[in-house]
């Protein structure tokens, strides 16, 4: 049985929002893909105007304001490390003793964990890596728990006086992409469990999922894909829900519906759509030949599905789309953050793919593609819109990057501020989400049953 739906076509409760977590007016700042930030407030104050948004991400006034006095008293430099979620190398704890001191050095918002960062019996520091996206098996359940506590007790005490958790994420997809193997629960491909085609199964495997991750410590799970598969599908393939557009969506809501229950912070992704293009954005920069007007009839249908169930996060990809700029990917591209915004209607924080991937290398800096300013991707990322940093290649360096460009007004400062309240209202309603929520934290490999039952839901070959 579905517990609280939520209709892809609307919610029930509406909330007024002030605009740190809007779609506000560009402001022409030398931004990458048309000259402009794409995201700063044209009257330099990102609190200017007001909008409405609904369902259980919705950020109350009460969450806003703290959120908009919190960066008001950051630094740049404080705000800077805010928006930025950072990998790191190693289990063991000279590695986490490492992360912590660079959590504390550049105030970082989040990290990730990587299969290379999960503990397993073995011995601490110990990971077996299945495939190039990771994977560690056996891991040690209590060793990545206190792993996890320990990393949020730094991450929770970045800013003086501070009342929100930090991001602790993993991709965690199930299937191909799983950062963590046993003892946690092994779920089929994303394509097996499309194809069983039920919507509230796919929910409760969701939920299942996510409440395994949070009886750990994580805060937000990188998935679902919301990425329409196609038979020049270079990079995901199975874990895609399936090639229906309509079906997609109606998959994606449902995943982002268990997150929910769970109080993860989900993320749909890869708009503008890694489904439909050939080339691997881990190795590559692929190009997206489509127009907009056919992409919002086809690999943005899931998006915008899951933009209006409420999704918290929406993830960029790393793809070019040709009527923009076909050498700039969409996650250093303003017109994309105007496309979510504008097109999709969202108004919650964008988060980045990876930002140590292949297709920007080399994108960014004097004389070459992104000429405007900044010197990494992160700062070309959040110069176009973008609000949370996923793996800079150099934490540090994506840290001094982002503080030079304000300081250079090549990134508006207001940008900025826009950033980090998105990212701290996130925050602050996720710490909500997770004090009460209906699926509760459980213990790794306790959802069996629930693989069978989508085994079982498979269509007749």
């Amino acid at each position: 049985m579905r517990r609280n739906p939520i209709s892809p076509s609307g919610l029930a409760t509406t909330v007024l929002l002030t605009a740190g977590l809007f779609v506000l007016p560009s402001c022409a700042s030398g931004g990458p893909g048309d000259g402009s930030s794409g995201a700063a407030s044209a009257s330099g104050d990102p609190t200017s105007t007001t909008s409405t948004t609904t369902g259980p991400w919705a950020v109350d006034a009460a969450t806003q304001e703290a959120a908009e006095q919190a960066v008001r008293s950051m630094s740049v430099e404080e705000k800077a490390g805010q928006v930025i979620v950072a990998s790191f190398d190693g289990s063991d704890a000279a590695a986490v003793d490492a992360q912590i001191q660079t959590i504390e050095d550049l105030h970082l918002g989040g990290v990730i964990v990587m299969g290379r960062n999960v503990p397993t019996t073995g011995g601490a520091g110990e990971t077996q890596e299945d495939s190039a996206l990771g994977g560690a098996q056996g891991v040690d359940v209590n060793a990545m728990t206190e792993q996890n506590a320990r990393m949020q007790d730094a991450l929770s005490s970045a800013h003086e006086g501070q009342d929100w958790p930090g991001i602790i994420s993993v991709d965690q997809e199930g299937g191909t992409v799983t950062r963590l193997g046993a003892p946690l629960t092994q779920w089929p491909l994303t394509s097996d469990i499309g194809e069983a085609n039920d919507p509230d199964l796919t929910r409760e495997a969701a939920a299942g999922l996510a409440s395994e991750l949070s009886g750990l410590g994580f805060t937000m799970n990188n998935a679902p894909s919301a990425d329409v598969t196609t038979p020049g599908d270079a990079v995901v393939l199975d874990r895609s829900y399936g090639s229906d557009p309509e079906n997609v969506g109606e998959q994606a809501v449902a995943s982002v519906e268990g997150h929910t229950d769970a109080g993860l912070v989900s993320s749909p992704k890869h708009f503008p759509g890694h489904g439909s293009v050939t080339t691997d954005s881990h190795v590559g920069l692929p190009v997206q030949e489509k127009s907009v007007e056919d992409l919002k009839t086809s690999d943005w249908v899931p998006f915008q599905a899951a933009v209006d169930a409420g999704a918290p996060t929406v993830m960029m990809g790393h793809i070019a789309v040709s009527e923009w700029d076909a050498k700039i990917p969409a996650t250093l591209q303003s017109k994309a953050y105007d496309a979510v915004r504008n097109d999709l209607g969202f108004k919650g924080a964008v988060v980045t793919d990876a930002l140590d991937m292949g297709a920007l290398q080399g994108m960014v800096g004097p004389g070459k593609t992104i000429d405007t300013g900044v010197t990494t991707p992160a700062g070309a990322a959040l110069q176009a819109g973008a609000d949370l940093l996923l793996m800079p290649e150099d934490a540090a360096a994506a840290h001094a990057d982002i503080v030079q460009a304000v300081e250079s007004s090549a990134i508006p400062e207001d940008r900025l501020d826009e950033a980090a309240t998105r990212v701290v209202a996130l925050q602050m309603m996720q710490k909500k989400a997770a004090e009460d929520p209906e699926a509760p934290a459980s213990e790794p490999g306790s959802h069996q049953e629930l693989v069978t039952r989508i085994e079982e839901a498979q269509p007749a070959q």
